[in-house]
């Protein structure tokens, strides 16, 4: 008899806080829909730390500022670790990842703004144009 009733009482327990978490779940807003812009980055010097210190110093400084403001909501680097004896179309990839139906045109101005306020900083006293070159861009969801 104790042995049903620790068996049902745990039934009704188990129970009750599977309606629980139901509930809590469908309570929870969804989260706000965002897509990426991929920029593709090559190495023209043989010298990929370098490329990646230009972006860090220079665009993760103005990116940063733009996710403080709203503008977007996050930036990664990407790379790729490909066998480097293989010829590889791309070596970084500048990810930002912006609110709904943004893209870069949408918060341009702003932008632009941040921009004019950073000075660059060279890397080898380099600038990117002698760095790297810009291989593609294009949108994408992440699921």
């Amino acid at each position: 008899m104790k042995s049903l009733f620790l068996a049902v009482f745990t039934l009704l327990l188990l129970f009750t806080c599977i309606a629980i978490g139901n509930e809590h779940e469908s309570d929870e807003p969804a989260p706000a829909r965002t897509n990426w812009t991929f920029t593709y980055l090559k190495d023209i010097t043989g010298s990929r730390n370098s490329l990646r210190e230009f972006i860090e110093m220079n665009w993760f400084v103005m990116d940063e500022l733009a996710v403080e403001r709203g503008l977007f909501k996050s930036y990664r680097l990407i790379e790729n670790i490909t066998d480097s004896a293989q010829e590889q179309d791309w070596d970084f990839i500048v990810a930002v990842e912006y609110y709904e139906d943004q893209t870069y045109s949408d918060i341009r101005q702003q932008f632009e703004e941040i921009r004019a306020g950073h000075d660059t900083v060279l890397v080898d006293g380099k600038s990117l144009r002698e760095l790297g070159r810009i291989v593609r861009s294009e949108r994408v969801l992440i699921h």
